[in-house]
């Protein structure tokens, strides 16, 4: 009997004490999608929830757990849905752009660094038809969303949750005639910043028109076609993905900011508490 316990309590430790039933198992969702879902699991990892497989990288997954000392529950879910589960949830790994949309980006614990691998590779993009890079209001718009104005009033406003890629200091065309841009962008942050840059863009002859949509396919359909000038609201990797899989000819004409996944507190206020 003794060896038996002795056994049994050996097994308790290597689970971790929640699994025998002497602690609580704290749930973590995180986005269901392959890269947001890999990008959470390297954020936990930085953070000693848990360890992954080495040199998994963008690539881990749920399977690649090498170490769950907490006996942490991973509940992976739609990316959008993370935000409204959190009363559900003692922590989420949530997108900045869903953090900021949900307004609760001043209650993030900690991101991804500014230096990863992931916030290098997911940068937000403006992006046009490819042939149109090098027109006026093309080039003067991205002149405007890289320019020290609009990238500090992105590092000002989004609370780390939105960060800018950094000022560069590009040259402006002449524009003799007005020229207006239609540009499809997801609500927050990208149509904020749009928002923002429209008057300064206003000063150089060009005039924004702002078309705000809430899926991920009709932006790029729409430059593609034509009905839009440009678009800003996706990442490269996933602009690349889409061109392959619907035959597409869309082009990033300047990187301007990228969204950090952060973890965000739910019924459980602190990693102190999962940790203590």
């Amino acid at each position: 009997m003794k060896k038996f316990l002795s056994l049994a309590l050996a097994l308790c430790l290597a689970l971790g004490l929640a699994a025998c039933g002497g602690g609580k198992q704290y749930q973590i969702g995180i986005p269901a999608d392959a890269t947001n879902g890999a990008r959470a699991l390297l954020l936990l990892q930085d953070q000693g929830i848990l360890t992954l497989k080495e040199g998994v990288g963008l690539s881990a997954t749920e399977r690649d757990i090498a170490e769950n000392p907490y006996n942490v529950k991973i509940v992976a879910m739609e990316a959008a849905n993370l935000p409204v589960s959190l009363s559900d949830l003692d922590f989420a790994v949530i997108n900045g752009n869903y953090a900021s949309g949900a307004g609760i980006g001043d209650t993030v614990l900690t991101t991804e660094d500014a230096e990863s691998v992931a916030a290098k590779t997911y940068g937000n993009v403006l992006s046009v038809k490819e042939g149109r890079e090098a027109e006026p209001a093309i080039q003067a718009l991205v002149a405007v969303l890289m320019s020290a104005d609009v990238q500090s009033w992105i590092q000002a406003n989004y609370n780390g949750v939105v960060m800018p890629m950094g000022a560069q200091d590009l040259s402006l065309p002449e524009i003799a005639e007005p020229v207006t841009l239609k540009v499809g962008a997801s609500p927050s942050p990208h149509a904020e910043i749009l928002q923002y840059a429209a008057p300064l863009l206003a000063k150089h002859n060009v005039t924004l028109d702002i078309v705000e949509f809430d899926d991920y396919v009709m932006p790029n359909t729409g430059v593609e076609d034509g009905s839009l000038d440009a678009n800003y609201f996706q990442h490269q990797p996933y602009l690349d993905d889409f061109n392959a899989q619907q035959g597409t000819h869309i082009v990033s004409v300047g990187t301007v900011h990228y969204e950090p996944m952060g973890l965000y507190p739910g019924k459980t206020a602190s990693l102190d508490e999962l940790k203590k």
